[in-house]
């Protein structure tokens, strides 16, 4: 679903001094291939801002630590919409009981042309029709493994960890320390929080929903037994199989309201389409 996102782009860094204490504002920008632009994040007073989450620039993602949910911020509909586990379960169940559906749906689009594919999805609401018919991806739990030595990614020395999935190897992601990032205690706690909090959310939308809540280029891992940010990842899990690397990092301050949802933007509820 054009309208939910690409799931949370999260990433952090490193180098070898002390930690500053609780807060500083952060900027990360990492290169993803296939993307001209590059993913930003910031970070401020607990929260985590992706700008233009997969390259949309009408769609940005925000993570509030103190209250443990996301927003996804659709600047088209001037709209923010909270996800929570609870309805991206909800969501979940909903593409289940469709799927016989959406399955039909999938043969019939194969016998009609690109323009009377656009009319039928502009008719539905604009729905991504080749997303929503896509055929089903491996949805096997992916694992982590130690991968070896410690190695130096752009001079930020990371640990590398393999993404395993039925015993294949599905990719890989380089942590870095918050000492190795320079970063404040309070924004690399705030990061790791996103991660974990990413991971819990892609568990509940399992099986065809992942195709519509999606939080970033992260594949669905559960990174609380390894310590650290990722400056590096290799992941060909999906469909949606990426590189992504940290381009730069800064700590210049960021102003009021950069991080935060716009002023008169007003709550709606999550949905498929």
């Amino acid at each position: 679903m054009a309208s939910i996102s690409r799931r949370i782009a999260c990433a952090l860094i490193v180098s070898s001094v002390p930690v500053a204490a609780s807060f500083a504002d952060s900027t990360l920008q990492y290169q993803v291939s296939g993307e001209k632009a590059l993913q930003s994040l910031f970070v401020k007073d607990g929260q985590v801002l992706i700008k233009s989450a997969g390259g949309d620039s009408n769609l940005d993602i925000l993570f509030n630590r103190s209250r443990n949910a996301a927003f996804l911020i659709d600047h088209r509909k001037q709209a923010y919409m909270p996800v929570t586990e609870q309805r991206v379960a909800e969501l979940a169940s909903q593409v289940q009981d469709v799927q016989p559906l959406l399955r039909g749906l999938g043969e019939q689009l194969k016998k009609v042309s690109p323009e009377q594919k656009a009319k039928w999805s502009d008719m539905l609401g604009g729905v991504d029709l080749d997303r929503v018919t896509a055929k089903s991806e491996d949805h096997r739990p992916i694992t982590l493994s130690p991968a070896g030595a410690a190695k130096t990614q752009g001079g930020i020395a990371c640990s590398k960890v393999e993404l395993r999935q039925g015993g294949d190897k599905k990719g890989d992601i380089c942590l870095a320390s918050a000492e190795a990032l320079k970063l404040a205690v309070g924004d690399y706690e705030t990061l790791r929080a996103m991660l974990i909090f990413s991971s819990r959310i892609a568990d509940q939308a399992k099986g065809a929903a992942t195709r519509y809540v999606d939080l970033g280029p992260l594949p669905a891992v559960n990174l609380s037994d390894y310590p650290g940010i990722p400056v590096e990842l290799h992941d060909a899990s999906s469909r949606q199989a990426a590189t992504m690397t940290l381009s730069k990092i800064s700590s210049d301050a960021l102003s009021a309201g950069v991080v935060g949802i716009p002023e008169g933007y007003s709550a709606k509820k999550l949905k498929l389409w």
